[in-house]
């Protein structure tokens, strides 16, 4: 098998899931790895900042790039940065990181999640697969914003601080468009609406299984009974 991710090998960060190697990773160059993204030094900032624009607390994650071409690679210490919208691996213990970019990615699988990149409306965003079905996928974002600290004793805020969000969309899978999705009883049951299922069995269900609605593992099961 092909490999691609030679800069991550030879810093002992990436696995290749499939064992078929057969490759001499000090043959390879750079280019090979720039194909899926970039390397850079990440500096400290010179002040605490509560909290971090990455979507996981932690490092220890292990993901599975899945590409365009149907090669599968494990990667160690892998998180999403949101305010970049773009998976980055740690190097080692050092300052070091690798950057992915989706140019030849189909998704990346972390914790038994899947995330893909979608380009809409001149919006470029990764987005969490909640549930996906014939005619529309219903994703999930994210943002992180900067709060400023301030000297106010009246405002309880001394500290800058990381503020993380999530959203929820729906992407029609014949159009490719991207809506807003509010994640509520009213919006749920339009969708219903349009199942073959029909909506009072569905009701029946969501009623019969003590489900709620502001549940996503619950609003999981829900789309699965009304359109699977």
């Amino acid at each position: 098998m092909r490999i691609i991710f030679t800069l991550l090998v030879l810093a002992s960060n990436i696995i290749i899931a499939q064992t078929n190697l057969g490759t001499d990773f000090n043959a390879l160059g750079s280019n090979a790895s720039s194909d899926f993204g970039t390397s850079f030094f990440y500096n400290q900032p010179n002040k605490f900042i509560i909290g971090s624009a990455y979507l996981f607390d932690e490092w220890n994650n292990d993901g599975e790039i899945q590409t365009l071409t149907g090669e599968r690679f494990l990667v160690r210490n892998i998180n999403l940065n949101i305010s970049r919208n773009a998976f980055e691996a740690k190097i080692n213990d050092n300052d070091s990181i690798f950057s992915f970019t989706f140019n030849n990615i189909k998704q990346i699988i972390i914790n038994g999640k899947s995330y893909k990149n979608y380009y809409y409306n001149e919006d470029n965003r990764v987005y969490e697969l909640v549930y996906s079905g014939n005619n529309f996928t219903l994703l999930k974002g994210f943002n992180v914003k900067l709060v400023t600290g301030s000297g106010n004793p009246m405002v309880n805020r001394s500290n800058d601080k990381y503020v993380k969000k999530e959203s929820y969309f729906i992407r029609s899978n014949s159009e490719k468009t991207i809506e807003n999705f509010k994640m509520n009883k009213r919006s749920l049951n339009r969708l219903f609406e349009k199942s073959a299922v029909g909506l009072n069995r569905i009701l029946g269900f969501i009623d019969s299984g003590n489900l709620s609605y502001k549940d996503e593992k619950d609003v999981i099961r829900m789309l699965e009974f009304a359109f699977d």
